[in-house]
């Protein structure tokens, strides 16, 4: 593509697709007609494809997820695409930069959590390898919600991420189906109660597809992500016939397009709501229906459905997708039991991100009958018959089998999604090694007895193109000079950095990168909050979601340590600027106080004029994979410090190792294969292992506290600064239950912590040792790209090849 060709493009959308010329155009037209234009340049690959993937009849891989977090697209397709160089000679004469623009763009967050940014680096990986695959999701119209901090406390306010129009997507309504809830259910033939069934739906909802394109690195490849959006159907309800009130009417029925209005916050998995069910059906049946919609096209033969299809569950979220095909293959395709179960179980693989059960989503039996009548008939009959085999060819023991049973008996009985995406699927896997022992011992222990051959470890990744060669280009156009730019394609390349690390002038430039990292970090800093940081000293960096199992009061303490310690005439070896970001779930209380006391500390600390100057405290608002993409390339030390026995895998620390920062973390989730990886020179690893937790059987948080004076130092600052500080009794609380029950363990592990941030800031002050180990950390963190983690996949569980 010529430079001059592009701004015809971009001057075509912006005129006749935006009805704008260069007068009229705000920044926000200009950001949509680039995106236009760049979008236009990926269509061709698009079609191609698709139709290539159409006229080989390939085996397909379907990703099933309730979440995906895109952050900006426009950076990340334009370097996918290749045509970073002439858009940047074009845009000049535009009269706009590139990050004006890029800084317009809305951010895409349709999740909450890790498996939402996880779900988008693996679609991310597949495109780039060529693995024929399609994602599926939901089309929420408010996504996660924007947050505010007022008087150092956390609100929130919804994010119509929609309002102003998304340039990456394209509707597909020929592809709308219909999704039906309630009703009753009969047998097409008498005396056939396994079926099929005829179900006559009390209500009907239409599920609208919008496609967006996934770009491959340079390969021409371009895969699709279908998201749904819920609209309500032209027919009125039955009692319309009753009331003839036509407002009335009009307004019952939009009711039934909410489904997809809102995304769920990060809360309890046992609160289960019609609508939430209604959700999360709603999506798996539009996605089974787009499914075996586009089999039938290519294919006459349903018996051979699980040789053309493979379906990956992410999360037991989606673990209703098992019965839903059931039916599709009994009551629409008239398949035998025996062989529509053979088929289902061939088609699904599962994913668990679970710790414990506490972590597993499960529904009452009532609210499932009264809205998925065929659903539940079809899980009565799964349940029984697996537990009848398990009696008569395993077990009869009680114990195993109400361990395996897809029922929790109770005073509401309860469907165990865990247990259904693990029965329903030819393989379970976990998204670290720690998690993967923990899946086997403590949540599928029965399972693992006799299902063994299922579960498996694919330790998770993180794309590093978005996260290094997006997020940080000084330092990967110093990688590239060095070794090449095969590591963009293979991130095992990235081990030839090694033979760099005694050599002085790339040391120096890779400081210089970070320091350049950090200075645009400080100014964004100070525009948002005001604070002042000094790029020299060491910025000490904690985000993501915030949570009482992330133990950011542990970093808390170690600030406030090291206030105390000043305040009483000691040092601290080098200044620091302690910074977070992240979102509390608005009803997690404990989390939201998190926050508040954060923002108490950096009050008193920041205001300090003798401590500040060794000793800043930042809470950065509303963080989105945008803030997260401008803060990792800054770090210089990542905290990654979440309770093990919390902790599935975690990815944030690959996204700081691929950028060069050290880690302190938990012997946790991923971690724990970072260390093994990195070297501890690289990783500084503190606390009890999972292990460790688990035999702990006493623990009484309020004797270590007393018998540590450090501890016991900061726990009476708080009872004396708290008192005069405006709303101050509004985290005591969250003190109460340190003291108390410490459920995380942060008492517990403080002092190994401490010790560690100790070897921390005496490694800080010799920087030629420091440059070398963050060389070492981005050397050595290939391993942790999800090319590895969509090639494990491919191989071990889809049995699937590029295209």
């Amino acid at each position: 593509m010529q430079s001059k060709d592009f701004r015809g493009t971009y001057y075509r959308y912006l005129r006749y697709f935006l009805a704008k010329d260069e007068t009229t155009a705000t920044s926000y037209d200009k950001y949509m007609a680039l995106a236009y234009a760049v979008r236009s340049e990926l269509t061709d690959h698009w079609i191609e494809t698709q139709k290539r993937y159409f006229n080989r009849n390939v085996r397909r891989v379907y990703i099933l997820s309730m979440e995906y977090i895109f952050g900006k697209s426009l950076r990340n397709n334009i370097i996918n695409l290749g045509i970073q160089e002439p858009i940047e000679k074009a845009v000049p004469s535009l009269g706009f930069s590139l990050d004006d623009v890029y800084q317009q763009e809305d951010n895409c967050e349709l999740g909450n959590s890790g498996k939402g940014r996880m779900a988008v680096c693996y679609l991310d990986s597949m495109a780039t390898l060529g693995i024929p695959a399609m994602g599926y999701g939901l089309r929420y119209d408010y996504a996660q919600f924007q947050q505010d901090i007022q008087n150092g406390v956390q609100s929130e306010r919804p994010y119509d991420w929609l309002h102003r129009g998304h340039p990456w997507e394209i509707i597909r309504p020929e592809y709308s189906c219909a999704v039906n809830f309630s009703g009753e259910c009969i047998p097409v033939e008498a005396g056939k109660s396994m079926g099929p069934h005829r179900w006559s739906a009390g209500e009907q909802v239409y599920a609208v597809p919008y496609d967006v394109p996934i770009v491959g690195y340079r390969n021409r490849v371009v895969n699709t992500l279908r998201l749904w959006s819920a609209r309500a159907s032209e027919e009125f309800l039955p009692d319309y016939a009753n009331h003839q009130d036509y407002v009335r009417a009009c307004e019952e029925k939009s009711q039934l397009g909410r489904i997809t209005k809102v995304l769920f916050p990060q809360e309890d998995v046992r609160r289960s709501t019609d609508l939430r069910m209604k959700q999360q059906y709603f999506f798996i049946c539009a996605t089974l229906q787009d499914i075996t919609r586009r089999y039938k096209v290519n294919n006459a033969d349903f018996l051979e459905f699980d040789k053309r299809v493979t379906i990956h569950l992410n999360g037991s979220r989606c673990a209703l997708a098992i019965p839903e095909l059931m039916r599709i293959l009994i009551d629409v395709e008239k398949v035998p039991w025996d062989r529509a179960w053979q088929i289902t179980s061939n088609v699904f693989s599962y994913t668990s991100h679970a710790m414990s059960q506490d972590h597993i989503e499960s529904w009452p039996v009532y609210k499932v009958a009264q809205l998925l009548p065929r659903h539940m008939q079809i899980l009565f009959d799964i349940n029984q018959i697996h537990l009848d085999t398990i009696r008569s060819t395993f077990s009869s023991d009680p114990d195993v089998i109400r361990e395996l049973s897809l029922i929790e008996e109770g005073e509401v009985k309860r469907i165990r999604l865990a247990n259904l995406a693990a029965l329903g699927s030819f393989s379970v896997n976990g998204v670290s090694r720690v998690q993967t022992e923990s899946l086997c011992k403590k949540l599928f222990p029965v399972h693992t007895r006799f299902f063994a051959h299922k579960f498996r470890n694919i330790t998770a990744g993180a794309a590093h193109r978005r996260w290094l060669l997006c997020a940080n280009p000084g330092l990967a156009s110093l990688i590239s000079e060095t070794i090449g730019t095969s590591w963009t394609t293979d991130a095992r390349h990235l081990e030839r950095l090694e033979q760099s690390i005694n050599n002085r002038s790339f040391l120096h430039k890779l400081t210089d990168i970070k320091l350049d990292a950090k200075r645009r970090l400080g100014r964004h800093i100070e525009a948002v909050s005001g604070c002042r940081v000094d790029e020299l000293a060491l910025f000490d960096i904690q985000i993501g979601m915030v949570h009482p199992s992330k133990r950011l009061v542990l970093h808390l303490f170690h600030i406030l340590n090291d206030y105390l310690r000043l305040r009483a005439g000691g040092t601290v070896g080098t200044p620091r600027v302690h910074l977070f970001a992240g979102k509390a779930s608005p009803s997690d209380v404990l989390a939201k106080q998190i926050i508040h006391l954060i923002n108490i500390v950096a009050a008193i600390v920041n205001n300090d004029a003798e401590i500040s100057r060794y000793i800043k405290v930042v809470f950065l608002p509303n963080m989105e994979m945008s803030e997260a993409e401008r803060i990792i390339p800054a770090a210089d030390l990542s905290e990654q410090l979440s309770t093990p026995n919390f902790v599935a895998s975690g990815t944030f620390n690959m996204k700081f190792a691929f950028n060069g920062a050290l880690t302190i973390a938990s012997r946790g989730g991923t971690n724990v294969e970072l260390v093994e990886r990195l070297g501890e020179e690289a990783i500084y690893p503190f606390g009890k292992s999972l292990d460790e937790l688990e035999t702990l059987h006493v623990y009484k948080p309020y004797e270590l506290t007393e018998a540590d004076l450090r501890l016991k130092a900061i726990f009476t600052f708080f009872d004396e600064v708290l008192p005069s500080v405006p709303g101050g009794s509004a985290v005591y609380p969250l003190l109460a239950s340190l003291r108390d029950s410490d459920r995380f363990f942060v008492i517990l592990d403080f002092d190994d912590y401490i010790r560690q941030q100790e070897r921390v800031a005496a490694a800080y002050i010799d920087q030629w040792t420091w440059s070398q180990h963050s060389l070492q950390a981005i050397a050595r963190s290939g391993l942790f790209t999800s090319d590895r983690t969509v090639l494990d996949y491919a191989h071990d569980i889809w049995k699937v090849s590029p295209q």
